[in-house]
Protein backbone atom coordinates (compact mmCIF):
# COMPACT_ATOMS: atom_id res chain seq x y z
CA UNK A 1 0.00 0.00 0.00
CA UNK A 2 1.27 3.49 -0.69
CA UNK A 3 -0.74 5.58 1.28
CA UNK A 4 0.47 9.02 2.75
CA UNK A 5 -1.10 10.86 5.74
CA UNK A 6 -0.83 14.31 7.08
CA UNK A 7 -0.21 13.95 10.48
CA UNK A 8 0.84 16.08 13.71
CA UNK A 9 4.60 15.14 14.23
CA UNK A 10 6.42 16.03 17.48
CA UNK A 11 10.39 16.20 16.28
CA UNK A 12 11.42 16.27 20.20
CA UNK A 13 9.78 17.18 23.06
CA UNK A 14 8.23 20.18 22.65
CA UNK A 15 8.46 21.15 18.95
CA UNK A 16 5.90 20.05 16.34
CA UNK A 17 4.89 20.36 12.96
CA UNK A 18 2.20 19.21 10.42
CA UNK A 19 3.87 17.33 7.93
CA UNK A 20 3.25 13.93 5.61
CA UNK A 21 4.06 10.44 6.64
CA UNK A 22 3.67 6.92 5.01
CA UNK A 23 1.78 4.30 5.90
CA UNK A 24 2.81 0.46 6.06
CA UNK A 25 0.95 -2.20 3.96
CA UNK A 26 -2.40 -2.93 5.84
CA UNK A 27 -2.78 -6.30 7.80
CA UNK A 28 -5.18 -8.96 7.88
CA UNK A 29 -6.99 -7.45 10.94
CA UNK A 30 -6.24 -3.62 10.78
CA UNK A 31 -9.06 -1.17 9.45
CA UNK A 32 -7.79 2.06 7.52
CA UNK A 33 -9.63 4.76 8.79
CA UNK A 34 -10.29 8.40 7.36
CA UNK A 35 -9.86 11.03 9.78
CA UNK A 36 -13.06 13.42 9.99
CA UNK A 37 -12.18 14.32 13.39
CA UNK A 38 -9.58 13.91 16.37
CA UNK A 39 -10.09 15.10 19.84
CA UNK A 40 -7.26 17.05 21.67
CA UNK A 41 -6.67 16.47 25.51
CA UNK A 42 -5.11 18.97 27.35
CA UNK A 43 -3.65 16.60 29.56
CA UNK A 44 -2.39 13.63 28.03
CA UNK A 45 -1.70 15.36 24.75
CA UNK A 46 0.22 17.76 26.16
CA UNK A 47 2.53 15.17 28.19
CA UNK A 48 2.89 13.29 25.31
CA UNK A 49 4.52 15.93 23.50
CA UNK A 50 6.32 17.23 26.45
CA UNK A 51 8.11 13.72 26.81
CA UNK A 52 6.50 13.63 30.32
CA UNK A 53 3.95 11.09 30.06
CA UNK A 54 5.56 8.00 32.10
CA UNK A 55 2.71 5.53 31.33
CA UNK A 56 4.58 4.71 28.12
CA UNK A 57 7.86 5.03 26.91
CA UNK A 58 8.62 7.32 24.46
CA UNK A 59 10.69 7.91 21.47
CA UNK A 60 10.96 10.38 19.16
CA UNK A 61 9.72 12.02 16.10
CA UNK A 62 6.14 10.76 17.01
CA UNK A 63 2.43 11.05 16.39
CA UNK A 64 0.13 12.17 19.53
CA UNK A 65 -3.65 11.21 19.73
CA UNK A 66 -5.70 8.77 21.41
CA UNK A 67 -9.39 9.85 20.01
CA UNK A 68 -10.72 10.38 16.13
CA UNK A 69 -13.58 9.77 14.39
CA UNK A 70 -14.03 9.13 11.10
CA UNK A 71 -14.67 6.44 7.61
CA UNK A 72 -13.57 2.86 7.45
CA UNK A 73 -11.74 3.21 3.92
CA UNK A 74 -9.98 -0.61 3.87
CA UNK A 75 -9.83 -3.55 5.63
CA UNK A 76 -7.91 -6.69 5.97
CA UNK A 77 -8.56 -10.13 4.55
CA UNK A 78 -9.42 -11.31 8.05
CA UNK A 79 -11.89 -8.36 9.27
CA UNK A 80 -15.51 -9.13 9.03
CA UNK A 81 -16.41 -6.63 12.29
CA UNK A 82 -16.58 -3.47 10.00
CA UNK A 83 -17.40 -2.59 6.49
CA UNK A 84 -15.61 0.23 4.04
CA UNK A 85 -17.90 3.04 4.60
CA UNK A 86 -18.94 3.07 8.19
CA UNK A 87 -18.88 5.86 10.37
CA UNK A 88 -16.26 5.04 12.86
CA UNK A 89 -13.77 5.76 16.08
CA UNK A 90 -10.37 4.64 16.90
CA UNK A 91 -7.83 5.01 19.03
CA UNK A 92 -4.33 3.15 18.55
CA UNK A 93 -3.30 3.95 15.35
CA UNK A 94 -0.20 2.01 13.53
CA UNK A 95 2.08 1.24 10.81
CA UNK A 96 3.78 5.03 10.67
CA UNK A 97 6.74 4.56 9.33
CA UNK A 98 8.63 7.72 10.20
CA UNK A 99 7.04 8.04 13.30
CA UNK A 100 6.30 5.80 16.62
CA UNK A 101 2.61 6.31 17.30
CA UNK A 102 1.48 7.65 20.91
CA UNK A 103 -0.98 6.50 20.48
CA UNK A 104 -1.15 8.27 16.58
CA UNK A 105 -3.81 9.66 16.31
CA UNK A 106 -3.66 13.16 15.06
CA UNK A 107 -3.38 12.03 11.52
CA UNK A 108 -5.60 12.74 8.14
CA UNK A 109 -5.89 8.89 7.59
CA UNK A 110 -4.29 5.93 9.41
CA UNK A 111 -4.30 2.19 10.06
CA UNK A 112 -5.47 1.25 13.26
CA UNK A 113 -5.89 -2.32 14.54
CA UNK A 114 -9.36 -4.01 14.40
CA UNK A 115 -9.94 -4.31 18.08
CA UNK A 116 -9.17 -0.37 18.67
CA UNK A 117 -12.15 0.52 15.97
CA UNK A 118 -15.62 1.29 17.27
CA UNK A 119 -19.04 1.43 15.78
CA UNK A 120 -20.03 5.24 15.61
CA UNK A 121 -23.12 5.31 13.69
CA UNK A 122 -25.38 7.71 14.73
CA UNK A 123 -23.44 10.27 16.46
CA UNK A 124 -22.14 13.55 15.42
CA UNK A 125 -18.52 13.38 14.66
CA UNK A 126 -17.03 16.14 16.00
CA UNK A 127 -18.68 14.78 19.87
CA UNK A 128 -17.05 11.27 18.75
CA UNK A 129 -13.55 12.37 18.36
CA UNK A 130 -13.77 12.74 21.92
CA UNK A 131 -15.03 9.67 23.14
CA UNK A 132 -12.10 8.83 24.83
CA UNK A 133 -11.85 12.05 27.24
CA UNK A 134 -15.75 11.09 28.01
CA UNK A 135 -14.82 7.72 28.72
CA UNK A 136 -12.69 8.82 31.12
CA UNK A 137 -15.60 10.74 32.88
CA UNK A 138 -18.15 7.92 32.30
CA UNK A 139 -15.28 5.90 34.13
CA UNK A 140 -15.59 7.80 37.12
CA UNK A 141 -19.47 8.73 37.33
CA UNK A 142 -19.87 5.29 37.11
CA UNK A 143 -18.33 4.57 40.69
CA UNK A 144 -20.57 6.88 41.72
CA UNK A 145 -23.44 5.75 44.76
CA UNK A 146 -26.18 4.74 42.36
CA UNK A 147 -28.97 7.13 43.92
CA UNK A 148 -30.60 9.60 41.22
CA UNK A 149 -30.71 12.67 42.70
CA UNK A 150 -27.89 12.73 45.30
CA UNK A 151 -25.44 15.86 45.26
CA UNK A 152 -21.64 15.02 44.23
CA UNK A 153 -18.42 17.52 43.74
CA UNK A 154 -16.41 17.57 41.01
CA UNK A 155 -12.72 19.15 41.35
CA UNK A 156 -11.31 20.81 38.48
CA UNK A 157 -12.53 21.73 35.44
CA UNK A 158 -10.02 20.21 33.17
CA UNK A 159 -10.94 17.66 30.43
CA UNK A 160 -11.84 14.91 33.05
CA UNK A 161 -13.57 17.32 35.39
CA UNK A 162 -15.81 17.95 33.05
CA UNK A 163 -16.32 14.96 31.25
CA UNK A 164 -16.89 13.04 34.73
CA UNK A 165 -19.09 16.17 35.49
CA UNK A 166 -21.22 15.75 32.15
CA UNK A 167 -21.13 11.86 33.02
CA UNK A 168 -22.83 12.44 36.72
CA UNK A 169 -25.56 14.94 35.44
CA UNK A 170 -26.35 12.06 32.60
CA UNK A 171 -26.81 9.44 35.75
CA UNK A 172 -28.74 11.82 37.13
CA UNK A 173 -26.89 13.55 40.03
CA UNK A 174 -26.77 17.02 41.00
CA UNK A 175 -23.55 18.47 40.34
CA UNK A 176 -21.14 21.76 41.89
CA UNK A 177 -17.64 21.55 39.47
CA UNK A 178 -14.75 22.80 41.30
CA UNK A 179 -12.08 24.67 39.18
CA UNK A 180 -10.00 27.97 38.21
CA UNK A 181 -10.91 29.22 35.16
CA UNK A 182 -14.22 30.99 34.15
CA UNK A 183 -13.80 30.70 30.25
CA UNK A 184 -14.25 26.74 31.26
CA UNK A 185 -16.93 26.96 33.99
CA UNK A 186 -19.45 29.58 32.79
CA UNK A 187 -20.64 27.39 29.91
CA UNK A 188 -21.55 24.59 32.37
CA UNK A 189 -24.76 26.57 33.33
CA UNK A 190 -26.15 25.11 29.80
CA UNK A 191 -25.66 21.78 31.23
CA UNK A 192 -27.44 22.41 34.56
CA UNK A 193 -23.72 22.32 36.56
CA UNK A 194 -23.41 23.86 38.96
CA UNK A 195 -19.93 25.35 39.38
CA UNK A 196 -17.47 27.47 42.32
CA UNK A 197 -14.04 28.98 42.05
CA UNK A 198 -11.69 26.72 43.75
CA UNK A 199 -10.03 30.24 45.53
CA UNK A 200 -13.17 30.66 47.93
CA UNK A 201 -15.02 27.40 47.40
CA UNK A 202 -14.74 25.66 50.92
CA UNK A 203 -17.72 26.63 52.59
CA UNK A 204 -19.49 26.28 49.27
CA UNK A 205 -18.33 22.50 49.23
CA UNK A 206 -19.66 22.20 52.74
CA UNK A 207 -23.07 23.46 52.00
CA UNK A 208 -23.25 21.30 49.15
CA UNK A 209 -23.33 18.06 51.28
CA UNK A 210 -21.93 15.99 48.74
CA UNK A 211 -22.13 12.04 48.99
CA UNK A 212 -19.42 11.51 46.83
CA UNK A 213 -16.15 13.61 45.29
CA UNK A 214 -14.54 12.86 42.08
CA UNK A 215 -10.80 14.31 42.66
CA UNK A 216 -9.33 15.23 39.40
CA UNK A 217 -6.62 17.37 41.09
CA UNK A 218 -5.46 15.29 43.05
CA UNK A 219 -3.14 17.34 45.63
CA UNK A 220 -3.34 18.83 49.83
CA UNK A 221 -5.32 21.58 48.98
CA UNK A 222 -8.29 19.80 47.06
CA UNK A 223 -8.01 17.01 49.50
CA UNK A 224 -8.54 19.59 52.89
CA UNK A 225 -11.49 21.91 51.00
CA UNK A 226 -13.80 18.51 50.54
CA UNK A 227 -12.74 15.78 52.71
CA UNK A 228 -14.68 17.08 55.68
CA UNK A 229 -17.55 17.95 53.85
CA UNK A 230 -18.06 14.19 52.95
CA UNK A 231 -20.81 11.95 55.35
CA UNK A 232 -18.83 9.77 57.60
CA UNK A 233 -18.94 6.14 57.12
CA UNK A 234 -20.28 6.62 53.56
CA UNK A 235 -18.59 9.10 51.53
CA UNK A 236 -16.77 8.49 48.79
CA UNK A 237 -13.92 9.35 46.83
CA UNK A 238 -13.04 8.84 43.57
CA UNK A 239 -9.75 10.03 42.14
CA UNK A 240 -9.69 10.25 38.34
CA UNK A 241 -6.54 11.22 35.95
CA UNK A 242 -3.04 10.69 35.45
CA UNK A 243 0.16 11.85 37.35
CA UNK A 244 3.03 12.18 34.78
CA UNK A 245 5.51 13.55 37.31
CA UNK A 246 5.75 10.91 39.86
CA UNK A 247 3.15 12.00 42.46
CA UNK A 248 3.22 9.86 45.71
CA UNK A 249 0.52 10.58 47.41
CA UNK A 250 -2.48 13.19 47.26
CA UNK A 251 -4.45 12.21 50.82
CA UNK A 252 -4.46 11.40 54.40
CA UNK A 253 -5.14 7.75 54.60
CA UNK A 254 -5.53 8.47 58.50
CA UNK A 255 -8.05 11.16 57.35
CA UNK A 256 -9.87 8.53 55.22
CA UNK A 257 -9.64 5.76 57.80
CA UNK A 258 -10.71 7.60 60.56
CA UNK A 259 -14.02 8.80 58.98
CA UNK A 260 -14.54 5.39 56.71
CA UNK A 261 -14.47 7.11 53.15
CA UNK A 262 -14.12 4.55 50.68
CA UNK A 263 -11.49 5.57 47.77
CA UNK A 264 -11.41 4.21 44.00
CA UNK A 265 -8.87 4.95 41.51
CA UNK A 266 -9.69 4.93 37.63
CA UNK A 267 -7.83 4.70 34.51
CA UNK A 268 -7.61 4.01 31.38
CA UNK A 269 -10.20 2.68 28.96
CA UNK A 270 -11.94 -0.69 28.21
CA UNK A 271 -14.12 -1.75 25.07
CA UNK A 272 -17.24 -1.80 27.78
CA UNK A 273 -16.43 1.81 28.89
CA UNK A 274 -16.08 3.18 25.54
CA UNK A 275 -19.47 0.93 24.10
CA UNK A 276 -21.66 2.68 27.23
CA UNK A 277 -19.97 6.04 26.57
CA UNK A 278 -20.62 5.68 22.88
CA UNK A 279 -24.29 4.75 23.50
CA UNK A 280 -24.48 7.80 25.95
CA UNK A 281 -23.02 9.92 22.92
CA UNK A 282 -25.78 8.66 20.96
CA UNK A 283 -28.36 9.39 23.34
CA UNK A 284 -27.27 12.98 22.97
CA UNK A 285 -25.14 13.10 26.11
CA UNK A 286 -21.48 13.99 26.86
CA UNK A 287 -21.65 16.76 24.21
CA UNK A 288 -17.85 17.65 25.12
CA UNK A 289 -17.67 19.43 21.68
CA UNK A 290 -19.65 22.22 22.76
CA UNK A 291 -16.92 22.65 24.98
CA UNK A 292 -14.33 22.78 22.56
CA UNK A 293 -11.79 24.64 20.47
CA UNK A 294 -12.52 23.17 16.97
CA UNK A 295 -9.39 24.14 14.66
CA UNK A 296 -9.75 25.17 10.73
CA UNK A 297 -8.62 22.90 8.52
CA UNK A 298 -5.61 24.47 8.11
CA UNK A 299 -2.15 23.51 8.85
CA UNK A 300 -1.38 27.04 9.99
CA UNK A 301 -4.48 26.21 12.56
CA UNK A 302 -3.70 23.30 13.45
CA UNK A 303 -0.34 24.14 14.33
CA UNK A 304 -1.89 27.33 16.96
CA UNK A 305 -4.19 24.63 18.39
CA UNK A 306 -1.40 22.31 19.57
CA UNK A 307 0.94 25.11 20.51
CA UNK A 308 -1.28 26.34 22.87
CA UNK A 309 -1.77 22.93 24.64
CA UNK A 310 2.06 22.77 24.78
CA UNK A 311 2.16 25.77 26.29
CA UNK A 312 -0.90 25.03 28.54
CA UNK A 313 -2.63 28.49 27.49
CA UNK A 314 -5.69 26.71 25.15
CA UNK A 315 -8.27 28.40 27.22
CA UNK A 316 -11.20 25.81 26.48
CA UNK A 317 -11.08 22.10 27.90
CA UNK A 318 -9.88 20.38 24.85
CA UNK A 319 -9.73 20.64 20.92
CA UNK A 320 -10.47 18.91 18.09
CA UNK A 321 -9.16 19.23 14.66
CA UNK A 322 -11.14 19.38 11.58
CA UNK A 323 -9.11 17.00 9.28
CA UNK A 324 -11.83 16.68 6.41
CA UNK A 325 -10.31 19.39 3.82
CA UNK A 326 -6.59 17.79 4.41
CA UNK A 327 -7.30 14.46 3.73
Amino acid sequence: MDQQSLAVTVTAPGKLQIEEVNLADLGPRDVLIRTLFSGVSTGTDKWVMQGKFTWMDLSFPLVPGYQRSGIVEAIGSQVSEFSIGQEVVATTSSGIVEASPAWGGHCSLAISPCDEVYDATGIDAKRASLFISAQVGFNAASRLPNDRGERIVVFGDGIIGVSGALAARARGFDVLLVGRHGARMHPLADFSINTVDSRSCTDAVRSWQPVAVIDTVQNDEAFANYVDALPTESGVIIFSGHSPDGVKNWASMELMQKRELTASFVSGWTPSRIRSTLQLMREGHLALEQLATVSSSTRESIERLMDSVLSGSLPTVAGVIDWRSLS
